[in-house]
């Protein structure tokens, strides 16, 4: 089986690569801006050097014979145009291309739960976000990505390609490899310094191991018939309360608790404008969403097996 991974380089396509790497069966080609880091050196390897931006269709020979297609090229924390052009055109000429060619592939994008919305409009409440929850974009970054959805299942419903199959998983906040954000890097500060700042016992970590990602995106390649044209939500939420009493029972020391009350949080949020990194920060002390992991769970077998809560002991 012939698997492109498109953005290799990223966190989440280099665990993709490794995992993949241990089936046998699987002949990799690893596609990035530059090829600079060739992070395995494999007989089973093929590096190609692509611009994702520019996007020459004479250049796209590495698709030939392609039987899985996985999509990790994306942009964040970037201007609004710059994230439209990779998450959105850039996809669309992608899907055009394999459409034109009725390529016979599995397409497998990795998406983000933020097409569901911002925490925000669910402050004081306990909510469970599913597969088919409404969507409720709020920034450039969401918008870009229910788009790139959209353009996907467009060519299903249009019956554009009737080859092309497509999974879209729609991921929580990635942690793992020393490449962890700015949000996640804040809670481990607060954990070491001793100190937990909530507005009550439910609210939720929203974090997933990358390694945990990497076994989602294999799980729909062991299991093509069963992922065929679905979308996941692919986390591993669970109360923060459980993460602090687990820390410390193991480093047998007593966390300073510094209780907002959420109206307080809720007028800060509402009414003043916020930088982004002090609003994410009343999100992460008040927020009570969590995304349900159940499809996966019970279609594809899909277990998290690098969860904060076990990998407490390493921090």
């Amino acid at each position: 089986m012939k698997i492109v991974i498109l953005g290799y380089s990223g966190l989440i396509g280099h665990s993709i690569l490794e995992n993949l790497l241990k089936n046998t069966s699987f002949n990799l080609v690893c596609v990035g801006r530059t090829i600079e880091n060739k992070f395995l050196n494999n007989p089973r390897i093929n590096y190609f050097e692509w611009d994702f931006v520019t996007f020459k269709n004479s250049n796209l020979n590495f698709l030939k014979n392609a039987n899985i297609i996985i999509n990790c090229v994306g942009k964040t924390n970037y201007k609004s145009d710059t994230l439209e052009y990779i998450n959105v055109i850039y996809l669309k000429k992608l899907l055009k291309y394999l459409s034109k060619n009725q390529k016979k592939v599995r397409f497998i994008n990795l998406s983000s739960v933020s097409v569901y919305g911002d925490a925000r409009n669910y402050i004081g409440q306990n909510k469970l976000i599913k597969e088919n929850t409404t969507f409720k974009t709020y920034d450039a970054y969401s918008r870009s990505k229910l788009k790139g959805d959209k353009l996907i299942r467009n060519i299903f419903k249009k019956k554009l390609n009737k080859n092309l199959s497509f999974t879209i998983l729609r991921i929580s906040n990635v942690f793992g490899k020393n490449k962890n954000s700015n949000l996640f890097n804040f809670v481990l500060f607060l954990l070491k310094i001793g100190i937990w700042i909530k507005s009550s016992n439910s609210v939720v970590y929203n974090f997933i191991n990358v390694k945990d990602v990497s076994q989602a995106v294999k799980l729909v390649i062991t299991k093509l018939a069963v992922s065929k044209n679905k979308t996941y939500i692919v986390s591993d939420d669970f109360k923060q309360s459980v993460l602090y009493q687990k820390y410390q029972k193991i480093n047998q020391k007593k966390e300073i608790i510094i209780k907002l009350p959420i109206y307080i949080i809720k007028f800060l949020i509402n009414y003043l404008p916020l930088p982004r990194i002090i609003l994410n920060f009343f999100l992460l002390i008040s927020s009570e969403v969590s995304y349900s992991n159940k499809k996966i769970k019970r279609e594809l077998k899909f277990n998290p097996k690098y969860s904060l809560k076990k990998e407490i002991k390493k921090i």
